[in-house]
């Protein structure tokens, strides 16, 4: 389709919709003037209809007062003609009226000459007779003048209503009312009234056609007559025009009769009928106009500078890059074609510099290939399918293969190929680039590791190549293996370490204690002081080297409930309010009711370690603990304004025994496992811990802890009643099972110094054999829990109390690391200690159970307690 033809296209679909508008427009109008045609049918009707109500109303009324006159009831015939006498003379001439005897015989008549005739076989009579009431009955034909008539009948009855009828009064009407009507309110010039009965037989028509009274209804007018409500319908009338007609069919109105109005549908129709063929005539010569005044512009000012611009294209096709289209006629087209001669001059300049780019683009190629081909890493190009379209030499040699061999996944490993093929299909799902690491076979049948990386390449909206490559990473892999089983064979070395040096250390710290009674003078309870402090600081660094140890091997569990914050924050106030006191700092704690999700000891343990630090740290100033609302969690702070961190140093505050500024490794300055322990505790919670920190300026941590999922207070915990001496005289049986001579001995020095009765043992057995010749319950069961011959302490505490009561305390002090103690205290209900164990730890044990399997308040068996326990 050429240009000129397509805007003469696009001038006539723009002028179609103006046309076709029009053309709504007075079709839409014809329509309305349709409707307005059947409503003034209809109106006519109505009026029509509304008139011979009226009448047949006029008529019953009548009948009736007749009914009601003494000659009626008498059956007075000669009174009964003179009343109907004077009454024919006062109604119209068209109503006629007549009262007979049951019988039928008319006593009396409007018309006089009809007096002695029978009526009794007329419908309407024994209609009126029988149902006792006035009744309208068909239209009939008058004997005495053939004329059609509307009958009427109403019965007569003597004295009470609801007596037999003793005669009844008729009434006819003949069609001389309509006459009467249509004089009075004569129809419209194109209008017309037909009136049938039931047989479709023409009773009346106006205006007046010889013939059509009397003559039958065409066939069309039979849905007429028979429809069920009135209604109007367009056919051709009994006088040969086609009219719209306005109709009351035979089963509405009066019985039996059919009355209709029509009126002339192309008269009615002339004028809306002359005004739409104006108007096609207009837009049909409208449209031809448009379309040859855009034939003629179109042709001079498009279309001739359009060949012209063709012309020049088609030379420049054909590689003539001279040609220009010079000057055309219309502003416009001038002004294309300058523009198209700029343009070809600017590609003319582009043609040529690409060809120069092209040049040394092939070059650069031809560089960079031999630089692909000549890397020392595998790389290639695979197809969307999967064929290689390209490998470099380093690849050649490693596999041995060439481009032409399909992508084998034989050269993988087998343990790999299920792990690359998942990565791979993924990754081409969404065209993303992946990477992973696999062992390939090298030519000669041996597996090294690589890392590879695939990326997709994209032309055109859709992947057309995958570029990958390979390193080897064989040696690094070896690495790091070897670092990492370094890293077990560490923790597996301090928990063994920490495990061997815990049990000399906790008898050294059992009898520690004892000799306190038996030093009275200053220099020995001074050079016992010292001994317990120092024993203390190597307490804290096994116990240190145990909870790093038991965060690497992963055998701690978090156990996350929901709880406010301020449970938590009045623990740590109680705990070292009096510590920052005692060193003359200013302590404060920001009041936090917010809930939180989290580990309620694991969490306290990592806010000890760094209120811990903050206070060691700090000589003047404060510590504040502060609290800070954010989307989803809370922000718990430990502020201070000690000494500060130097920004090269922040990275290595969470290495295991780092700390700034202690080359001398002063222990009054901790062990440098605290951090740590909150660097794995972090990890472990999912609670991210964050830095802020200016030399010389103080420090903040703070730990982002998760919001509760219902904001809802949790049960408060208890607070616990500080260890105080047993009263005195009161002697309780203890029962000690440990494997280790020192630390039997040890436990059943202090226990003896605490006024226990002691039963020690180093086997389960032992025990047994001992309490039974003994013969007392146990008050305290305290048992080690890795024994002899694989024995564990958990079997000792159950069989003691087999033997006496299920509710006798029991107590696992262990060096264990494992999740097995955990586990059975636990189950159980043991309560479980780690060693080396404090005196004053013990002690404060001991009270609670005792306590509780007594139903006593909680009563102590060594002094107070100390700071509070840095145990997980």
């Amino acid at each position: 389709m050429s240009f000129l033809t397509r805007l003469l296209l696009l001038v006539f679909l723009a002028l179609v919709p103006v046309c076709a508008l029009e053309v709504w427009n007075q079709i839409d109008q014809r329509r309305q003037r349709s409707e307005e045609v059947h409503e003034h049918a209809r109106q006519l009707l109505s009026l029509l209809g509304g008139e011979q109500q009226r009448l047949v109303e006029g008529v019953r009324q009548m009948l009736e007062l007749l009914a009601e006159t003494s000659a009626a009831q008498a059956l007075d015939a000669s009174a009964c003609q003179a009343l109907l006498t004077r009454t024919g003379a006062r109604i119209a001439d068209y109503l006629s009226i007549n009262l007979a005897g049951t019988d039928g015989v008319i006593l009396c008549s409007t018309n006089a000459a009809l007096a002695g005739r029978t009526i009794a076989d007329r419908m309407h009579v024994r209609a009126a007779l029988e149902s006792g009431g006035f009744t309208v009955g068909e239209f009939i034909r008058q004997r005495h003048n053939g004329k059609p008539a509307m009958p009427f009948g109403l019965p007569i009855r003597r004295n009470s209503a609801d007596g037999p009828p003793i005669g009844v009064v008729t009434a006819l009407i003949d069609l001389g009312w309509l006459e009467r009507y249509l004089s009075e309110h004569p129809l419209p010039d194109n209008a017309s009234l037909l009136v049938a009965d039931s047989n479709g037989t023409v009773l009346a028509h106006a205006p007046t056609r010889p013939g059509a009274v009397g003559s039958t209804l065409p066939q069309r007018f039979r849905p007429l007559l028979d429809a069920d409500a009135v209604g109007t319908a367009r056919l051709t009338g009994i006088d040969g025009i086609e009219r719209v007609f306005a109709y009351v069919p035979l089963s509405a109105g009066v019985r039996h009769i059919f009355v209709a109005i029509g009126i002339d549908h192309d008269t009615a129709m002339r004028g809306i009928d002359d005004a739409l063929w104006r108007s096609l005539i207009w837009i049909a010569a409208t449209l031809m106009l448009g379309l040859l005044a855009a034939y003629l512009i179109a042709k001079r000012h498009i279309h001739q500078p359009v060949r012209a611009l063709i012309a020049a294209t088609e030379r420049w096709r054909s590689g003539d890059r001279s040609a220009r289209v010079g000057a055309v006629d219309g502003p416009e087209m001038s002004r294309l074609g300058l523009s198209f001669d700029a343009l070809a001059e600017d590609l003319d300049r582009q043609m040529q510099a690409n060809e120069a780019a092209s040049a040394a683009l092939r070059a650069s190629e031809e560089r960079l290939r031999a630089l692909v081909e000549n890397a020392p890493h595998m790389m290639w190009v695979n197809h969307p399918d999967g064929t290689l379209e390209f490998v470099n030499a380093a690849f050649r040699a490693y596999t041995g293969r060439m481009t032409t061999e399909a992508n084998r996944m034989e050269d993988l490993h087998p343990d790999d190929v299920g792990h690359v093929q998942a990565i791979r299909a993924r990754a081409i799902a969404v065209g993303a680039p992946h990477e992973y690491e696999l062992r390939l076979r090298r030519a000669d049948g041996a597996y090294r590791w690589h890392l590879s990386r695939t990326h997709p390449i994209h032309q055109g909206g859709r992947i057309v190549a995958w570029y990958g490559g390979a390193v080897d990473i064989h040696d690094i892999h070896r690495a790091r293996d070897a670092a990492e089983e370094a890293g077990r064979s560490k923790s597996r070395f301090l928990a063994a370490a920490s495990h061997d040096l815990r049990q000399p250390m906790q008898s050294i710290l059992l009898f520690a204690e004892v000799l306190r009674p038996h030093l009275t003078d200053g220099p020995g309870l001074d050079a016992l002081g010292r001994l317990q402090h120092g024993l203390e600081i190597l307490k804290g660094l096994l116990d240190g080297l145990l909870d790093i140890s038991r965060l690497d091997a992963g055998i701690v569990a978090p156990q996350l409930e929901e709880f406010r914050a301020s449970d938590l924050l009045r623990s740590l106030d109680d705990a070292y309010a009096p510590l920052a006191q005692e060193k003359g700092l200013d302590w404060r704690v920001v009041p936090c009711q917010t809930t939180i999700r989290s580990d309620r000891v694991l969490l306290g343990r990592m806010l000890r370690n760094l209120v811990e630090n903050a206070i060691r740290y700090t000589d003047r100033g404060g510590v504040t603990v502060e609290c800070t609302l954010q989307a989803d969690h809370l922000l718990i702070g430990v502020r201070d304004s000690g000494c500060g961190i130097p920004a090269d140093q922040i990275h290595r505050i969470f290495e295991e025994l780092y700390q700034i500024e202690n080359p001398e490794r002063d222990r009054n300055q901790g062990l440098g496992l605290g951090l740590a322990i909150v660097r794995r505790l972090s990890d472990l919670l999912d609670h991210p811990v964050t830095v802020h920190s200016q030399s010389g300026q103080g420090s903040l941590f703070s730990i982002a802890v998760p919001l509760a999922t219902e904001d809802r207070a949790a049960e408060p915990q208890p607070a616990e009643a500080a260890p105080a001496p047993p009263e005195r005289g009161e002697t309780r049986l203890a029962v000690v099972v440990d494997d280790d001579p020192i630390v039997l001995a040890g436990m059943e020095s202090i226990l003896h110094a605490w006024k226990f009765d002691v039963i020690a043992a180093d086997s389960t057995d032992h025990a047994v054999e001992r309490l039974e010749r003994d013969g007392r319950r146990p008050d305290i069961l305290i048992v080690d829990y890795r024994l002899r011959d694989k024995r564990i302490g958990t079997e000792a505490i159950l069989r003691i109390r087999a033997m006496h009561d299920p509710a006798i305390p029991g107590l696992i002090v262990t060096g264990e690391i494992g999740t097995e103690p955990q586990n059975d205290a636990l189950r159980y209900g043991f309560h479980l200690l780690h060693k080396p164990v404090t005196p004053r730890t013990l002690a404060a044990a001991l009270s609670r159970h005792l306590a509780g399997s007594d139903g006593e308040d909680r009563t102590a068996v060594a002094d107070g307690a100390g700071r509070p326990s840095a145990d997980l």
